[in-house]
């Protein structure tokens, strides 16, 4: 160990010098400081920040929360003096659409805020949202991947579009699945295809075990599915886009028909009976718990999931029921956006504190805590966590992004309602997607 000794004593003169000499290192250094931070910046600012989309289920002690907790202490470490404020809002989505609305119209906004992408953000763009061109330069621009659904009509044009989000995960859907519940129903593995799941389901129902947990009160866990396996009956990779633009209707056999092979899933009784009075993360518990086989769900909760189940956790692709030309890739885009409502009171406070958000260092660990891939493109290569690994690989083979991330707000909400009363019986897919379908004449842009 080192020991430390006291200077020798200098003349009275030389220490005023050298204090004078200090004192004028210490102020050119404070300047070039200020000088290199974002005007209104220097401070930092108290920040408010709301949390939407998956994580408006960022309690405190929550997995998506220590994420969040970690930028926060970052922001304050570096603003001294400054505080983040983060305020959840609900998780359904009609709800918070009516919350955020009202705090658009009333000019009571956050600094920054966590919103679903694509149709989610697009409807307050022009209106409601900060357009961040001038604060995304080029070398930003391209740390980050799947920009597309944060920018106007869908179509970032590399950075030259007009940027209103900052894509935050990238994301799909995968079938988690118990390994020990496999093996005691006598399942060797899980299912690539609707015709083999249901042919699991009924060795896992005599067993005594519910084959799939589901939620579904909403439309959010059919919706999922369903989105996802449009991938196998797409003719081209422009479909999608084809439905957001109403080139391709609702009753198009590639829409309806994915929706009745789903329900088979209902009629078959293979989810929990109470599946459409249950929301969706509510099928998280009955698999978590050991009373469900399987479950559909995206990369956030894989962490959680391994801390609940351990080794006996497992992972595979989503099966499909289709046979087109995509049915071996995935469905899947980047499912949140960042981004900053006009007449935030620190906008630039905002931007400071999304900048940290999808830096290298926060990006990787969001896919330590949470085993969703980032979007960032440093922190994407350098992963680790075998479940970001997964959809990584996963995402590699991205064909479309999912509809309800590409589609108008309203046109989503509608589409939701009608998925739900066809998986519970209330009407067939063909009369669902009919509802749809009319239904547009009546939506407002």
């Amino acid at each position: 160990m080192k020991r430390s000794f006291p200077s020798p004593a200098r003349p009275r003169k030389a220490v005023l010098i050298a204090a004078i000499i200090v004192a004028a290192a210490t102020t050119l250094a404070v300047a070039a400081v200020s000088s290199a931070e974002p005007s209104g910046t220097a401070q930092g600012g108290n920040l408010t920040v709301w949390l939407s989309g998956t994580y408006a289920g960022a309690t405190p002690g929550s997995t998506y929360r220590k994420w969040l907790d970690g930028i926060k202490a970052r922001y304050e470490k570096a603003y001294p003096g400054s505080k983040v404020k983060f305020v959840l809002t609900p998780i359904n989505n009609a709800q918070f659409t009516a919350q955020i609305a009202a705090a658009f119209a009333s000019r009571k906004v956050p600094d920054a805020m966590l919103v679903y992408s694509g149709g989610y953000t697009t409807p307050y763009m022009l209106s409601s949202l900060e357009k961040l061109n001038d604060r995304v330069d080029k070398k930003f621009y391209a740390s980050q991947g799947q920009w597309d659904l944060s920018c106007l009509d869908l179509d970032c044009k590399g950075g030259k579009g007009a940027i209103y989000g900052i894509p935050h995960a990238l994301s799909t859907y995968a079938l988690y699945y118990n390994k020990a519940l496999f093996k005691k129903a006598g399942v060797a593995k899980p299912p690539k295809t609707y015709d083999q799941l249901l042919a699991a389901c009924k060795k896992f129902k005599a067993a005594g075990i519910i084959p799939l947990a589901y939620g579904d009160r909403d439309g959010y866990s059919t919706d999922n599915w369903v989105t996802y396996n449009y991938v196998s009956f797409v003719k081209s990779k422009d479909d999608i886009t084809k439905i957001w633009k109403h080139q391709i209707k609702y009753t198009d056999p590639r829409v309806v028909k994915p929706l009745e092979d789903l329900t088979q899933f209902k009629t078959q009784g293979c989810v929990n009976a109470d599946a459409s009075t249950h929301e969706n993360n509510d099928a998280n518990t009955y698999f978590t718990s050991g009373k469900a086989a399987m479950v559909q769900m995206f990369p956030f909760v894989a962490a959680d999931f391994h801390k609940a189940l351990g080794s006996k956790l497992g992972i595979a692709r989503l099966p499909v029921s289709g046979n087109g030309p995509f049915k071996d890739k995935v469905a899947g885009n980047s499912f949140h956006n960042w981004v900053i409502p006009k007449n935030a009171k620190n906008a630039d406070g905002g931007w400071e504190f999304i900048k940290l958000a999808t830096d290298k260092t926060s990006q990787s660990q969001l896919a330590k805590l949470t085993g969703a891939p980032p979007t960032n493109r440093a922190a994407l290569a350098a992963i680790t966590d075998p479940y970001a690994i997964f959809f990584r690989k996963a995402l590699a083979d991205t064909a479309i992004p999912v509809l309800d991330s590409v589609i108008p707000l309203k046109e989503a909400l509608l589409y939701y309602v009608q998925l739900q009363a066809a998986f519970s019986g209330k009407s067939t897919p063909q009369q669902a997607m009919e509802n749809v379908q009319k239904g547009l004449k009546t939506l407002n842009p």
